[in-house]
């Protein structure tokens, strides 16, 4: 994928250019970094700093020189240093101020373009990055991040490494404000979207040290912003052991196990009567099950929350108490730097607690390379030029491409032919802030959004040789109806800006006004090829546009290249191939279900593993403009082929029956017939054991392999713990739609087997 900025090999040499591929950006010759000053967000730059200071000295392990530092930090000044979103300088000592708190769901933000104009790039929402189901582009996005990052740091435009991001809770309930911040209802999803993520940026070219730090949010069982009585403020979330280790947990043991993120936020919330940010039983989890070795932060003043909306302390120095106990290294906003050293001197907090997180902090500061100030490495010759690169925003292009979701195509309606009389109707016809939605972030010099288009400008630069015309008042039908008689074919855009950060959305429809525009201009276009556009950051329940609609496109949030994306797959320079990440409900659902019920099979269920009813598009949903087909493969590809033991291969062969190139995501589902459980918990109705999305040519084939082993056919008991029992399983082997493969495990022998115990921190 284009994006990659570094090929400097294991050398420990710096240039003073980046080689981009296609890129045209001149490399120079190489040279070391010894006589020049570092940017400001380094510490240890005097001459004599490693002389004077073991901490400065890196022929010393990390581990000794942490103790070091540790060791000179006073009580006064160890709030402020444990302080988000930045930590103050201490001069005599030559530690720099820094700043943890750049959020980053799918742009930098926290920061302003560069005075040389160069402004960070935008991607999609998550919430659209999880319909791409190909998590390799997320990979490549999370590295743009660190690029960026390091390129701003480079400049002297900023002083932190520290990415918060990704949202890996889980999409629980339409309702919930940040949906738009997650990629998925799935945990296998998230935990891929996690692991992607943190990849992308981390690792980079120089393994001695981390690229930047990611910090996964939201710690833990968090999907309440305010709604009814309640806000994430003072929200006690009641999560069963078989929910947390079901649904709730999957996505994060992933991502600190398998891909070693190295930070954590905890949430607003309380879980089972107890905060999040100050849960020793929960931060025990990470560190001692898991093996985190990273550093934990709260959200935005939670260790506040604990006394003055938990009601969980009495006062500022018992809940800084409670907070550092809770392993939440650092605070975001006040309450550390006010109330730490009179938790120490009050012996309401332990001193080696306090140290322990100061440990944690510049642990993670000393992997960034911050305290090398002299020492050469790619990511301090990242240069600004790096920011806004013409190769990031080709990457923002393709996530945009791949994240459409085609839910409807009566007819061949689309694609579109170019050099028509189209109209361009609805009220974000012409708002780029429609595409960006809640996380636009610095992305034009110009502090605007003008230096990206809206979707009628990109629709009519691509009808050429036609004549496109707009209508964006959603009060005057009237106009509109006259637009859609004087046109070939309709383009309508329904876009729903509810929700978003503090607060919860009421309804999952339309607003009234956009809700009648639509149906004045589906029924005064009968005939006429149309195409709805659903821009939405949480799911929209569309129920009464689906039977008059001939074409339905799901957009989600395409961010600053939404509006091309959308428009190149509207007139076919784009075969949509996403599939949806979520279930779209009927509109009545949040009438059925308690949205401050944490439970995944409530009343009528959660998410397509326990919905009982019948969704407006299945989760896994998605057409294309070719026709696939899908068998079994070659040989013994058959689960029920292998007899009875573990692991088994899974093998079937795609084939582009169409006419033009496509992708394609084949998924495969596990669903429990008949087991036998000791302990008896809910069963899922299905559940995502593996997938891949594969590109085609016209009339070509593709044999695909996938995996089944005990982790896969695991199920989780009323305990929370995970395991394989005995039994018969269904394989399904799906596309989201038309024909589904079918077969059966049947295990026995040596199970039951327990892969994981819960550990119940309440």
């Amino acid at each position: 994928l284009v994006g990659k900025l570094s090929q400097m090999g294991s050398r420990h040499l710096m240039y003073t250019g980046l080689l981009l591929a296609g890129a045209g950006v001149l490399e120079s010759e190489a040279h070391y970094v010894t006589d020049r000053r570092a940017p400001y967000a380094y510490c240890c730059q005097t001459a004599r700093a490693s002389v004077d200071y073991k901490f400065c000295n890196n022929s010393l392990s990390i581990d000794e020189r942490v103790e070091d530092l540790v060791q000179r930090i006073g009580w006064d000044d160890a709030g402020p240093q444990l302080t988000a979103r930045e930590s103050v300088s201490i001069p005599e000592l030559g530690l720099s101020s820094y700043y943890w708190g750049t959020n980053a769901a799918n742009v930098i933000t926290n920061i302003d373009c560069l005075q040389t104009g160069q402004c960070v790039t935008g991607f999609p929402a998550p919430s659209g990055l999880g319909a791409i189901w190909n998590f390799s582009l997320i990979e490549e996005m999370g590295k743009v991040f660190a690029t960026e990052l390091r390129a701003f740091v480079n400049a002297g435009a900023h002083n932190g490494l520290n990415v918060w991001g990704p949202t890996i809770n889980v999409h629980r309930d339409p309702r919930w404000g940040r949906n738009f911040e997650t990629s998925s209802e799935d945990p296998l999803l998230l935990a891929e979207y996690a692991k992607a993520f943190t990849s992308g940026i981390q690792n980079g070219e120089d393994s001695r040290y981390i690229k930047a730090v990611v910090t996964l949010k939201h710690w833990i069982a968090y999907s309440l912003e305010s709604y009814g009585n309640y806000t994430r403020h003072n929200f006690d979330a009641q999560v069963s052991a078989f929910d947390m280790a079901d649904t709730y947990m999957p996505a994060w043991e992933a991502a600190v196990r398998e891909a070693g993120a190295m930070g954590v936020m905890c949430s607003y919330n309380s879980v089972n009567g107890v905060p999040t940010c100050g849960n020793p039983k929960l931060a025990a989890i990470l560190r001692e099950d898991w093996g985190f070795k990273g550093y934990m932060t709260s959200d935005s003043d939670s260790c506040q929350d604990i006394y003055q909306n938990h009601n969980f302390a009495s006062n500022g120095s018992l809940a800084t108490a409670a907070c550092l106990e809770g392993g939440t290294d650092i605070n975001s906003g006040n309450t550390y730097t006010g109330y730490l050293h009179d938790a120490i001197s009050n012996h309401f907090l332990q001193e080696e607690t306090a140290r322990n997180a100061l440990r944690n902090a510049y642990r993670v500061r000393m992997r960034l390379g911050l305290f090398d100030p002299h020492v050469a490495s790619p990511y301090r010759e990242i240069p600004p030029s790096a920011v806004g690169h013409p190769a990031h925003h080709e990457l923002s292009k393709m996530a945009a491409r791949k994240s459409m979701v085609l839910l409807k195509n009566d007819r061949n309606t689309l694609p579109f032919a170019i050099g028509r009389r189209v109209a361009v109707i609805g009220g974000a016809a012409d708002q780029v802030e429609a595409l960006l939605g809640n996380n636009a972030g610095p992305i034009c010099p110009d502090g605007k959004l003008t230096c990206f288009p809206s979707l009628f400008e990109q629709v009519k630069a691509i009808n050429a040789g036609g004549l496109t015309r707009m209508h964006a008042d959603v009060n005057d039908t009237e106009a509109a109806v006259r637009l859609v008689e004087w046109s070939d074919m309709v383009i309508l855009v329904a876009a729903d800006p509810a929700g978003h950060e503090g607060h919860d959305r009421t309804r999952v429809t339309l607003d009234q006004f956009q809700t009648r525009l639509c149906h004045t201009v589906l029924k005064s276009a009968s005939g006429k090829p149309v195409a709805l556009i659903l821009i939405n950051g949480g799911p929209l329940s569309i129920d009464d546009l689906i039977d008059s609609s001939p074409a339905i496109l799901e957009a989600f949030t395409p961010g600053p290249h939404g509006a091309r994306a959308i428009a190149e797959t509207l007139f076919g320079a784009n075969n949509p191939g996403g599939k949806l990440p979520i279930t779209i409900y009927p509109k009545d659902y949040i009438d059925k279900v308690d949205f401050f019920n944490m439970s995944m099979t409530t009343s009528v269920g959660r998410s397509y593993r326990y919905y009982t009813g019948k969704p407006l598009f299945k989760f896994g949903f998605g057409l294309s403009y070719t026709n696939f087909s899908m068998e079994w493969g070659s040989g013994t590809s058959k689960p029920s082929q292998f007899g009875e033991g573990l692991p088994r291969n899974v093998s079937v062969r795609i084939t582009n029956n169409g006419t033009v190139e496509g992708d394609e995501v084949v998924q495969v589902y596990m669903r429990p017939i008949s087991v036998s459980m000791q302990t008896r918990a809910p069963l899922p109705l299905s559940r995502l054991i593996g997938f891949k999305r594969v590109l085609l040519t016209p009339g070509t084939s593709k044999e695909i392999s996938f995996t089944i082993g005990e982790y896969q056919l695991s199920l989780v008991n009323s305990n929370g713990d995970r395991n394989v029992y005995p039994g018969v399983y269904e394989i399904e082997v799906s596309r989201g739609h038309g024909k589904v493969l079918q077969d059966q495990i049947k295990i026995d022998g040596k199970y039951p087997k327990t892969l994981a115990r819960f550990r119940r921190f309440w």
